[in-house]
């Protein structure tokens, strides 16, 4: 199945949304592809690499003929900023998104669009903490998983070929339920995230006299700690959006974390082992 459009917005030109233009251009799945965003100088920057054609700041010179949308910003902005471009969306144009949370978005996507726009609603996991049109790079998504989040009211044909766009990207397409995605990313993307945030704040709350903690982290702390690099507004949506499958992991953490200490506190090294052994093999069978 060949897949090609005609005319392409993509709001939120960034690491993933820039690197998708530039394989669906390399690719020629795209004949024009045009940027918008809050930032006219990322835009620049996007034109110059050559992963829009020509780009607008305005939401009132969205333009006309556009056959596929792609929206790329915080997910807080997801659902208002397709609702200020609805006036300007024709009929048979699929809109989808690459936001780490859908159960929010899909409802609040499903509630706004008329019958004639279709919505498909994605995540490809295959990011970074670093952002914005300079980072895009090409093949970034070959062999991640990018898990598409259909419900009833998905219009099967645009399924099908937002599917076979990301499959003729690189990447492996799998379909989930929009709540079961946020309970998992809840648990695999979203959880570390809060704490490594918060380790790397123990470094500022840890008093010693004389002592910069900062000066002393080594490659294990840099290399366990490097998601805390990721832009925070854009974190603080999503542990806002997924709060309650984020909240549901953050509770059964903060419980085990509790255990962990009472065993350090008594001494109790066997069950030490035996957990920090049990971690030992979990981390050997993840890809």
């Amino acid at each position: 199945m060949s897949v090609k459009f005609e005319k392409l917005v993509l709001a939120g030109v960034g690491l993933i949304c820039g690197s998708l233009a530039l394989d669906m251009r390399r690719r020629k799945l795209v004949k024009e592809i045009i940027g918008y965003g809050r930032s006219e100088s990322n835009l620049k920057i996007a034109k110059k690499k050559g992963l829009i054609d020509s780009y607008f700041v305005r939401p009132a010179d969205f333009p006309a003929g556009v056959d596929f949308l792609m929206i790329g910003t915080p997910v807080e902005t997801i659902v208002p900023l397709t609702q200020t471009f609805l006036p300007r969306l024709e009929k048979g144009c699929i809109v989808s998104d690459v936001g780490s949370v859908k159960g929010e978005i899909v409802r609040g996507m499903e509630k706004i669009l008329p019958k004639h726009i279709s919505f498909v609603a994605g995540h490809p996991i295959a990011g970074s903490e670093q952002w914005g049109a300079e980072a895009a790079r090409e093949n970034l998504f070959v062999r991640h998983r990018c898990v598409l989040t259909p419900t009833k009211k998905t219009d099967k044909k645009a399924l099908k070929k937002i599917a076979e766009l990301w499959r003729q990207v690189g990447a492996d397409v799998e379909i989930m339920h929009p709540d079961t995605h946020d309970r998992v990313l809840g648990v695999i993307s979203h959880l570390p995230h809060v704490l490594v945030y918060a380790l790397v704040n123990a470094l500022n709350r840890t008093n010693l006299k004389g002592v910069d903690l900062k000066t002393y982290c080594a490659g294990g702390f840099k290399d366990f700690t490097r998601i805390a690099s990721s832009r925070p507004e854009l974190w603080r949506d999503i542990c806002l959006m997924n709060r309650k499958a984020l909240g549901r992991s953050l509770t059964d953490y903060i419980n085990y974390l509790e255990q962990l200490n009472r065993w350090i506190r008594d001494e109790k090294g066997g069950l030490l082992e035996k957990e920090f052994a049990r971690a030992y093999d979990t981390r050997a069978q993840i890809p």
